[in-house]
């Protein structure tokens, strides 16, 4: 195996990092609510709205990612990766000039629904191109910088936002586009798209530039590239994705996880996060701070995953999160249960509940998020690999609106501890399955985890 040498893995870092802008402008539509939500809301709003009105302003964007994953994925089989990705700037470019330039209630519901599209376009095509761009040794560091984006979008949102009015701050949540078109336009697209269309001669071209290697050391991947990408003349279906042993249990472990990881917690925590930092008494710093802590600490976990995913492995970074976020949740439960529901007097250790919580979201981003993201691009054929993506967002999209759905109506009739002890119970059962289901694919190349997935399903 060639071994990436400083300057291919230079360009590998670039490609993906400029790639994973369109994921910080995908978190920044869901951040962008967050600050400005009570202006929204209150007498002098630039786009007047009740309430009702302001939570399906919310949640429309999510609409678009239960139907058009499925056709985007395809789509980065036919186009390629890179033009799919390049696309979504265009659309989030033109929402948010619809939002300043004709601010009203029916043309935010229009953007929301273009922005959701867009956040399907990034987050179907991403993890497969960082995925097909990376060395096999790196392969674990270059996918986690997608959540790393993740993270930051919101992080950015949520430490401007409360600083500027509404137009300057949708303005520079607008500007975030243009970064992200100047540094993608100019990066090739993935030589397993090049080699599924037949195209060895660009495959072998953006090899080099990723590997900066000369073409008869990249013999041997180039030859395993072959290898992986099955059938390249066959025109994918979804049957594809469930066709052998391998490919269900692959997609079944995905599908599972992307649940878990919303369902423990993180699929709520985001949008609720202030309001139960409000609920905690005697907290020394304000609940927008607290919140901003948050995001900075799930960015921090995901930075530090990007440095041990390929020295520690995957599962050992999923076991780590799932054991300390069950833990983390359990805990928190306990204590809300203990304020709320019975005569002891907690207040003065409120911090401790902020503190999990907080503990908890940096546990996560350190490990089910970026593992996830990495299996993703790992365990699929360059055929399936999009199929895979798109369902997978489909999947988020749909748990997520459960997440968020089922929060208040559990802290309404059950209590707020309710939620955490849900949560704990969750990741407790996910962690469980994935001890025994989750394979390690740390430094190992797509066909050789094929393999090991093919033996391990029969």
């Amino acid at each position: 195996m060639v071994k990436c040498v400083s300057r291919g893995l230079v360009h590998q870092y670039i490609a993906g990092a400029s790639a994973c802008l369109s994921v910080v402008n995908s978190a920044a539509c869901y951040g962008w609510v967050t600050p400005i939500l009570d202006h929204l809301l209150g007498p002098d709003s630039v786009i007047p709205m009740t309430p009702e009105e302001s939570s399906l302003a919310i949640s429309i964007s999510e609409i678009p990612g239960l139907i058009v994953p499925v056709p985007i994925g395809f789509l980065a089989n036919y186009i390629g990766r890179k033009p799919v990705l390049l696309a979504s700037g265009p659309l989030f470019i033109i929402s948010w000039l619809m939002i300043v330039l004709w601010p009203s209630m029916a043309m935010l519901m229009a953007a929301r629904i273009i922005q959701g599209i867009a956040v399907s376009l990034a987050f179907t095509a991403a993890p497969v191109y960082l995925g097909e761009i990376a060395s096999d040794s790196f392969r674990g560091n270059i996918t986690s910088i997608f959540f790393n984006c993740w993270w930051l979008g919101y992080l950015l949102e949520y430490a401007v936002g409360p600083y500027l009015s509404f137009f300057p701050y949708t303005y520079f949540t607008l500007a975030l586009n243009v970064p992200f078109l100047i540094l993608f336009v100019w990066q090739p697209d993935s030589p397993y798209y090049y080699m599924m269309q037949g195209n060895e001669k660009k495959a072998l071209e953006s090899l080099q530039w990723f590997r900066d290697s000369t073409p008869e050391k990249l013999q041997e991947e180039l030859e395993r590239i072959k290898l992986s990408v099955e059938d390249l003349k066959k025109t994918p279906s979804m049957w594809d994705i469930v066709a052998t042993p391998e490919d269900r249990k692959a997609l079944l472990l995905l599908m599972l996880m992307t649940a878990i990881r919303l369902l423990s917690g993180a699929g709520s925590l985001l949008v609720y996060a202030t309001d139960i930092f409000d609920r905690t008494p005697n907290f020394f710093i304000s609940p927008d701070n607290a919140t901003i802590v948050l995001g900075s600490v799930m960015l921090i976990g995901g930075c530090l995953s990007s440095f041990t995913s390929d020295s520690l492995g995957r599962r050992p970074l999923l076991m780590i999160s799932c054991v300390g976020s069950f833990i983390c949740q359990l805990c928190t439960g306990i204590y809300f249960y203990l304020l709320f529901y019975t005569s002891w007097d907690v207040s003065d250790y409120s911090w401790i509940a902020v503190v999990l919580i907080i503990l908890y979201s940096g546990l996560c981003s350190f490990g089910m998020f970026p593992v996830s993201a990495a299996y993703t691009s790992e365990l699929f054929t360059s055929n399936t690999r999009g199929i895979a993506a798109s369902l997978t967002t489909i999947n988020a999209n749909g748990v997520s609106f459960i997440a968020l759905v089922a929060y208040q109506p559990t802290t309404d009739f059950l209590g707020l501890y309710a939620n955490f002890i849900i949560y704990a119970a969750i990741v407790f059962v996910g962690g469980i399955y994935f001890y025994f289901a989750a394979p390690e694919t740390k430094g190992k190349s797509f066909l050789e985890i094929r393999r090991e997935m093919r033996s391990n399903a029969t």
